[in-house]
């Protein structure tokens, strides 16, 4: 029997701290070599009827199908989330999970409901091991539906004391640093500029799907800052600067879809401003403890997600466990007996 979840079934099925636990034992069970993970693979759909997978080719705007995986055998869980982007409706995201010992397939789910706190989950997870430790004021680039989770996870790990909120549309963004100071009882102001959004700042987040970066790095007037950049994931595009990136500690959601798509350190790897080598970790590779987190005289880090499906899959699991004891979501039986006929 495989169980049924939609997108209402996972409301409250877990609590924010799940999520951060969920995402945080993947990793760690990746970096320990009980994970594997299959870097996202994308269809892209052109006007003229054709389709291609090639990134270098800047398929910006294009309608596309997406696909990640990743199996964790201490979970006895493999996954696989499919999704479409840019389409003429709504996007959709589903998540097959498996019992690697059986073989069954365990569930389908809809999960644009766990998609929202799965990654302010994984910025709360690099913020952990990674923020400057003390007191923290954040500059938050965005402010939409992810920009809220976001703050509320990282708040779970980090002693967040205020957030400077930059976005371009003043409207949303007043409502947004009402909203959020009530929601967390600290200081979230809106800003009018990068530049005074970064002022006092030792942890960024971006969570744009801007294509240049959001920011410049000489705006920075701490000495020791971590950025979470979370919004966009091509080889051609980036929202922090080359001046940051090269002159920062780096670390990968995971070293296979870090090298295939995040244009931070793709786009000056190709200009001759640093190598692959240059790249400190993985997250993994540091919750495992392969690789020491933050320490006292890092001055840059930074943190490049892009979403992965150990991420997923690690979730999915408790999801999927958590649903079963509660009774939530509809069974569906498959394999049934049948006969070979032609």
């Amino acid at each position: 029997m495989a169980l049924i979840l939609r997108n209402h079934d996972l409301q409250g099925l877990l609590e924010l701290d799940d999520y951060i636990d969920a995402v945080e034992l993947g990793y760690r069970e990746e970096g320990k070599g009980r994970g594997l993970n299959f870097p996202r693979k994308c269809a892209w759909f052109e006007g003229d009827g054709g389709i291609h997978a090639d990134r270098g080719r800047q398929p910006e705007g294009l309608p596309a199908v997406k696909f990640k995986g990743a199996a964790i055998s201490s979970m006895n869980a493999a996954g696989l989330n499919v999704y479409t982007t840019g389409m003429s409706g709504p996007l959709q995201t589903f998540q097959l999970l498996f019992d690697t010992v059986t073989g069954e397939l365990l569930s389908i789910m809809e999960v644009l409901y766990y998609d929202w706190f799965k990654t302010a989950a994984v910025a709360a997870v690099a913020a952990k091991y990674l923020a400057p430790k003390g007191a923290l004021t954040m500059a938050l680039f965005g402010s939409g539906r992810h920009a809220r989770t976001e703050l509320h996870a990282v708040k779970r790990v980090c002693d967040l004391q205020k957030v400077q909120v930059y976005s371009r549309k003043e409207k949303p963004l007043r409502e947004f640093c009402v909203s959020m100071s009530k929601e967390l009882e600290i200081d979230i102001v809106p800003v009018r500029s990068p530049e005074s959004a970064l002022e006092g700042a030792n942890i960024v987040t971006t969570m744009t799907t801007s294509p240049t970066p959001v920011f410049s790095s000489r705006d920075l007037t701490e000495t020791q800052v971590h950025v979470n950049a979370m919004g966009r994931h091509d080889p051609w595009a980036r929202e922090v600067d080359d001046n940051f990136v090269v002159n920062s500690k780096v670390v990968l959601d995971d070293w296979g879809c870090g090298m295939d798509e995040a244009g931070e350190v793709l786009i000056p790897i190709a200009d001759g401003l640093m190598t692959a080598d240059d790249i400190y970790a993985d997250i993994g590779d540091i919750i495992s403890g392969n690789k020491p987190s933050r320490e006292s005289d890092w001055g840059y880090s930074i943190f490049l997600s892009g979403g992965t499906g150990v991420e997923d899959a690690a979730v999915a699991k408790m999801i999927y466990d958590r649903a079963v004891a509660n009774n939530i979501g509809e069974e569906v039986a498959f394999g049934a007996p049948y006969e070979w006929v032609m």
